[in-house]
């Protein structure tokens, strides 16, 4: 029996309902159906963006799977942790001293498909992106350059919360692509353009060029004994109504790997920049005196360093500016993924790995990862003994 929505949301340590379960699915006559940009455009303004209101709500509310202590999130499926830590112990076993020291990039060890849940980074790229429509749409309509950096913040800071795993989605194969659209008619477009380091492109194309958003990931993980932390050296940035905003992304750090409460964060410095009209916003992750890791606190200012707004939060619960509650966890919008099918054949849905995975079929499923992996580099190989050196 494939696996069920209930399952993967285990299995990734996402306990949050209404998780966008065609990212996952792979019953292709459920998905192929025909999508008008212009009929899900009119139908999303309707419903979501013409009498749009921000949540009333004043309390700071904690959600039940965070981690009260230290913060981020805490992953309790034993099964699934144990599965984790025993992986954990074969790679201590197979690299020694290095996971020791920390001086270990994880991107350079094959990771077991058990591990692993049945769709590529690739999707789960686009599963990030699950509040973007939404602000973007509104910083769209919005005349004031202040006004869409603070939309833009809200985006980004309210999609973590659907973004934390904890089993692994599959590596990219390089020049695989991923093909979707979201609820508001907008089209993304995801790529593995580099197999070492990995580097996965994406660009969004916002309904009537509403706005656009696109960037790259890339990711070195580094492992010590009792924890791991993934770095994402990517850019992104967004093109909406006059406004050109650059960001960065947050380190994701694992916690307790081995032994107690296994805990997700998300660490590090945040950068906002809008180069056309002089707005920048820097804080860092935790830095609230009394508060816990997922709380942060900063400011917007001009080119002159004149505060234009004040912003606090958590990326668990709920972002403020000057007092006005932008986003809260329990008013999140659930803005619907369409994944295009049919895709050109280099398109996620279609890896034979996933499929297996999905039907868990562990053994054959490993053997399919085990080939698509051997072919990447063989053609690595080829590559590097025929390519031309630059002059």
């Amino acid at each position: 029996m494939p696996l069920t929505i209930i399952d993967l949301e285990k299995l990734m340590g996402t306990v949050i309902s209404h998780h966008p379960i065609s990212l996952y699915d792979h019953d292709e006559k459920k998905l192929a159906m025909k999508k008008d940009p212009v009929e899900m455009w009119n139908k999303f303004f309707e419903k979501y963006i013409k009498n749009f209101k921000f949540p009333e709500d004043k309390d700071e509310y904690v959600p039940p799977y965070a981690n009260t202590y230290y913060g981020g999130v805490d992953f309790p499926d034993a099964k699934t942790t144990g599965l984790i830590r025993g992986i954990g112990w074969d790679l201590v076993k197979q690299i020694g001293k290095k996971i020791l020291s920390g001086d270990f990039n994880l991107t350079t060890v094959t990771i077991p498909i058990k591990v692993m849940v049945p769709i590529s980074i690739l999707q789960h790229v686009c599963n990030g992106h699950f509040n973007f429509p939404l602000y973007l749409n509104l910083a769209s309509r919005s005349n004031d350059a202040v006004e869409r950096m603070k939309l833009t913040i809200t985006a980004c800071m309210s999609s973590w919360y659907k973004s934390s795993v904890f089993l692994k989605p599959l590596n990219p194969i390089l020049g695989e692509t991923y093909e979707m659209m979201w609820e508001d008619g907008s089209h993304e477009y995801v790529e593995q353009t580099s197999h070492h380091p990995p580097v996965s492109h994406f660009l969004i194309n916002g309904p009537n060029n509403n706005y656009k958003y696109y960037g790259y990931l890339s990711f070195v993980t580094n492992a010590w004994f009792d924890s791991c932390k993934l770095t994402n050296v990517g850019k992104r940035a967004v093109d909406v109504n006059g406004s050109h905003i650059e960001f960065n992304y947050c380190v994701d750090q694992y916690s307790n790997t081995f032994w107690g409460a296994f805990r997700h964060e998300n660490i590090g410095e945040m950068h906002f920049k809008d180069t056309k009209n002089d707005l920048s916003a820097d804080f860092v992750m935790g830095n609230v005196s009394g508060k816990t890791s997922d709380y942060f606190e900063g400011e917007i200012v001009d080119k002159d360093g004149n505060t234009k707004s004040k912003f606090k939060g958590s990326y668990l619960s709920y972002l403020e500016f000057d007092g006005v509650r932008y986003w809260d966890i329990r008013r999140n919008i659930d803005i619907e993924p369409y994944p295009v099918v049919p895709q050109i054949k280099s398109g996620s849905i279609y890896r034979e790995d996933s499929l297996l995975l999905y039907e868990k079929k562990l053994d054959e499923a490993q053997e399919a990862k085990d080939k698509l992996e051997n072919l990447q580099r063989h053609d690595r190989k080829m590559r590097a003994k025929y390519s031309t050196p630059a002059e």
